[in-house]
């Protein structure tokens, strides 16, 4: 036998119905019956709704998602369990399922612009990127000054670009490597001599093993000449962690001590090495003696651990050159200034071009820090909608309990009656 599963409207229908059959000379029993069938259901999911949203907030995303789970069992087609389900799921970094309460979430309401927005989100984390700018794209029609579909647009627009540069990149770099292997082809053709062409494979072979254990050596001594440039382990802790240092810190070049214009991929790599040497707490438990010690150094080498991070992303560190280069030139407008106006000015020219790059950053973390902070409002604002609806409804469920009152009921159905009799007599 085929199984079928049963909803709470479905089973209320039938418990009602059940229940009318049993009192069918006593209606204001059954209504009180239906009222308090319909009551326990609604009540139960709303106490759901509750659980998982103050989960939610505190970061417990599964004991949210198994509340919005049991809210849902119990009302299949109320459009923001599913909404706000979604979001968990995509919290929690299960994607698929976002995405699928999401698509749930606009079938059940096409007008429900939160669900469009949880779909493009779900979307984008997938990096579909052309599927979210769409929906993106439609929540701005409907709402032109969503800040989160215009700012998922501007992340969609410049993935979709990227990939289309990778894409580009990598035809070319296929294109040469079949050139490459042309001309290879070409050249071994033109060998006669298999000896000779082994013999000077294994020369190619040692050739390369020896530069390989040269450039090891060379690099081992370059991180011993920078341990040794860069100072003592206190010196380096009270640099990174100097007075306002989050700040400090946000230029990786500054952080690692490293030119950047100059350094290369080699020159960041080998720093990292350096510093981390001086500054790992287990490398240096000879020189931290107390908890606190260790603790800085903990916290020094986690601000260099975030440098080479960051640098070793090719986007990021483009981008970060411009920005270092850009407060170069601040730097140097502003020393050419004070030179002309002849002030007897204290700064040289390195120090003010090391305050104009601080002063960058510091104002693109700022601007970041406004945005997310703009951004959790934003949702603080939504979350405050979606809880004065429920208590609307709530209010509303309360004032038709109250209407539904048994003196209301048996005088309605009294009236009823009374019409039906005369009507029968007239008859």
């Amino acid at each position: 036998m085929e199984k079928t599963s049963e909803t709470p409207a479905s089973v209320e229908k039938e418990t009602i119905a059940n229940s009318i059959a049993q009192n069918k000379e006593n209606p204001s029993q059954t209504a009180e019956i239906e009222t308090t069938i319909l009551e326990d259901w609604q009540i139960q999911r709303d106490e759901h709704k509750k659980s998982a949203d103050q989960a939610f907030r505190v970061g417990g995303f599964k004991t949210a998602i198994d509340q919005y789970t049991k809210a849902i069992s119990l009302d299949p087609e109320f459009v923001v369990l599913y909404s706000n389900r979604s979001a968990a799921f995509l919290a929690n970094g299960e994607t698929s399922k976002a995405l699928r309460d999401a698509r749930k979430c606009v079938e059940l309401d096409t007008s429900f612009l939160k669900g469009h927005s949880r779909l493009a989100a779900a979307l984008l984390n997938l990096k579909r990127f052309e599927q979210a700018k769409d929906v993106y794209e439609y929540v701005l029609e409907k709402s032109p000054k969503n800040s989160a579909a215009l700012k998922g647009v501007e992340v969609c627009t410049k993935e979709i670009t990227k990939r289309l540069t990778l894409e580009e990149q990598k035809r070319q770099e296929e294109e040469r490597k079949r050139n490459e292997a042309k001309e290879q082809k070409s050249k071994e053709q033109e060998v006669d001599d298999e000896d000779d062409l082994l013999n000077g494979f294994f020369d190619e072979v040692e050739e390369v093993v020896a530069k390989k254990k040269e450039a090891v050596a060379s690099s081992n001594n370059a991180i011993r000449n920078d341990r040794e440039t860069l100072g003592t382990t206190e010196e380096q802790i009270e640099r990174l962690l100097q007075p306002r240092y989050e700040w400090r810190n946000l230029n990786p070049y500054f952080v690692l001590q490293l030119a950047a214009a100059s350094a290369t991929d080699d020159d960041i790599s080998r720093r990292y090495k350096a510093l981390s040497l001086l500054l790992h707490p287990d490398k240096n438990r000879s020189k931290l003696s107390t908890d606190e010690a260790r603790e800085r150094a903990q916290l020094a080498y986690d601000q260099v651990q975030k440098a080479k991070i960051i640098l070793a992303d090719a986007d990021r560190k483009k981008y970060i050159k411009s920005l270092v280069e850009e407060g170069m030139k601040q730097g140097e407008s502003r020393w050419e200034r004070e030179q002309q106006k002849g002030t007897d000015s204290t700064s040289t020219l390195q120090l003010l071009q090391e305050r104009e790059v601080m002063r960058i950053f510091a104002q693109i973390e700022q601007k970041r820090r406004e945005v997310e902070e703009r951004e959790r409002k934003f949702e603080q604002r939504e979350q405050q909608q979606e809880d004065d609806q429920l208590e609307k409804e709530q209010r509303q469920r309360k004032f038709d309990k109250q209407w539904r009152e048994k003196d209301r009921v048996e005088k309605r159905v009294g009236n009823w009656r009374s019409f039906d009799t005369q009507k029968k007599r007239k008859l």
